[in-house]
């Protein structure tokens, strides 16, 4: 449950095609927000996206197979890459 709130002032004409674009797809401005939001705060930076990339052509791990790594990717969610990044951790030690 969301419970907490921010005010945001846009330029009119910035708002109307926010507003233009969450009409066309179907959903609320708040909505196209909080998700602008969750992926600029989420997304990995340019060093974390070089380290990750590093770490995987440096082969120290059991990544498993492509259809696997394939199926992680397109679920996607950030709990889920925190849980086998803790899956991983664990099997290091």
């Amino acid at each position: 449950m969301k419970s907490k709130r921010v005010e945001v002032l846009f330029d009119p004409k910035e708002y109307r095609t926010l507003e233009e674009r969450a009409e066309a797809e179907g959903r609320s401005v708040g909505s196209m927000i909080r998700e602008a939001v969750a992926m600029y705060v989420a997304a990995p930076s340019e060093r974390e996206k070089q380290e990750a990339l590093e770490w995987i052509f440096a082969g120290e791990d059991d990544l498993g197979s492509w259809e696997e790594l394939k199926d992680i990717i397109q679920r996607g969610s950030a709990e889920e890459m925190m849980e086998i990044e803790r899956d991983l951790e664990t099997d290091r030690r």
